[in-house]
């Protein structure tokens, strides 16, 4: 969750202004400082390889009859170069706090177009409308290939791993660390490197992705205790929530396929053996294959597949379309309460959709007992 004052969680529940700019910078170096920014969205997905992605259009008023146009690698904004900050603004009345979105690699430059008026007989640029694309840091990662491939050692730390492999900052934030339960290696081959660090989010029990301070983390399955909380009535209006029951992914036997570290085979099976969803009871068998090349033990075999049979049988999952006034504090990853709707729900916030309007969509995932 991003940072805000009492006074701003507060205003975010009543009716405030709102304005968006745009800090950019390339490199380490902040370049332009609060820009006009229109037309800009930000999509955020928990499940997406290169979790955010957004776009806008700047608006630069021309100081000295300069350009910001880019030209190829050229230029302050350009996506060769330029990282790009949002930083959404709420006022109420006297009342005025700002919110960093987080910071953004430039990937592309659709269109541009200068204003000019005539100044002392030349044609001078009087303004600048640079649209601009962009993605989450985690696109960095995407993009910086293996030379070779390369190898994460039994018994490293996985924290360790996943800021050896980025070379960004890591917030741990109490998600324990565990070792890498074999030796791991990696293809030399494009996006290879993220898909590294997300599989080892999940030997970490959840989805590694990049906050919006430009830090690594690692979301966890288990749902914790709220840190926000979205009430509707006049605030927002739940747009769909999934009231039905589907069986096709509610897996009672759970067969896993390994191999030990001299190749040889591994099979384990985990059942549910009793109750209403025991294989020899009414519902039947419906099985799900596993397999992991991590997994180099049947200690390690039986444990995982117990795990992802556990995962299925304990609740099914299913996903609340929410629409409700723009809450900038919130991310993917935090977990949410819901109050004024017929029944309340916590659960995990998957995706985040915001805009210039005055809303935001997004949606929650929740988990509902089975028994």
């Amino acid at each position: 969750m991003r940072q805000g004052s009492q006074e701003l969680i507060s205003t975010l529940s009543s009716t405030f202004e709102r304005e968006l700019k745009v800090n950019v910078y390339n490199g380490t170096e902040r370049v332009l400082e609060g820009e006009s920014f229109e037309s800009w969205q930000l999509e955020s997905d928990l499940g997406a390889k290169v979790c955010s992605s957004g776009s806008g259009v700047l608006v630069h008023e021309s100081v000295h009859g300069e350009s910001l146009s880019p030209v190829g690698t050229k230029g302050l904004l350009s996506p060769f170069r330029a990282r790009v900050e949002p930083v959404l603004t709420i006022r109420d009345g006297d009342f005025e706090e700002s919110v960093s979105l987080g910071m953004f690699r430039a990937t592309g430059v659709p269109s541009t177009s200068d204003s000019t008026v005539e100044f002392r007989g030349k044609e001078v640029v009087s303004a600048s409308r640079v649209a601009m694309r962009f993605e989450s840091l985690d696109e960095d990662t995407r993009r910086w290939g293996f030379r070779a491939p390369e190898q994460s050692a039994a018994g490293a730390s996985a924290f360790a791993e996943i800021r050896r492999l980025t070379g960004m900052p890591v917030e741990q934030n109490g998600v324990a660390d565990v070792a890498i339960p074999a030796l791991k290696t990696w293809e030399a081959r494009r996006g290879s490197r993220l898909d590294a660090v997300l599989e080892i989010g999940r030997i970490l029990g959840g989805s590694a992705v990049v906050n919006s301070r430009g830090a690594w983390v690692v979301i966890p399955d288990t749902v914790g205790e709220p840190v926000a909380t979205l009430r509707l009535g006049e605030l927002g209006t739940v747009l769909d929530v999934a009231d039905e029951i589907d069986t096709d992914e509610v897996y009672n036997e759970v067969v896993g396929a390994f191999e030990d570290a001299n190749g040889n085979p591994i099979r384990v099976v985990a059942e549910v053996k009793s109750g209403d969803l025991s294989v020899t009871g009414d519902y039947k068998p419906n099985t799900t294959y596993y397999s992991n090349d991590l997994v180099k033990t049947e200690d390690q075999a039986r444990t995982a597949v117990q795990s992802i049979l556990d995962l299925s049988t304990g609740s099914q999952v299913y996903d609340v379309q929410i629409q409700c006034h723009l809450n900038p504090l919130v991310e993917i990853g935090d977990v949410i309460k819901l109050e004024g709707w017929k029944r309340p729900l916590v659960g995990r916030l998957r995706r985040v959709s915001m805009s210039d309007s005055a809303y935001m969509n997004i949606t929650l995932r929740v988990h509902r007992e089975l028994t």
